[in-house]
């Protein structure tokens, strides 16, 4: 599948009251924040989970190593955002093609 033709979730304040509302199957993923200019949300981060609710969570863990992520999560109003998408291959094809076109703050080699 393209990573145009994504089907991407509605967006879901980053909060761990709200992690039933993350499948438990596989895909690929935004951090979004609300930078206070109506409704309009920037790239914080991008990713792919073979499990996208554990992956949610862990971004909210003490364990958490991304200290870009981690801030962002712990001082600003953050969104999830996901697309369910089987397969490794095309998790990681996706998310290369997505960080190939746009900018994400926190998706830095090394953190």
């Amino acid at each position: 599948m393209s990573s145009t033709n994504l089907k991407w979730s509605s967006d879901i304040r980053y909060m761990s009251n709200n992690s039933d509302r993350i499948p438990e199957s596989g895909g690929i993923y935004k951090v979004l924040k609300d930078k206070g200019e109506s409704g309009k949300l920037t790239r914080v981060y991008l990713g792919k989970a073979a499990d996208l609710r554990r992956q949610y969570n862990y971004h909210m863990s003490e364990s958490e190593e991304n200290i870009c992520l981690k801030d962002n999560l712990r001082k600003e109003t953050c969104y999830f955002r996901y697309a369910l998408l089987s397969g490794e291959e095309n998790r990681q094809d996706s998310e290369d093609h997505l960080l190939q076109n746009g900018s994400y703050e926190c998706n830095v080699q090394g953190q």
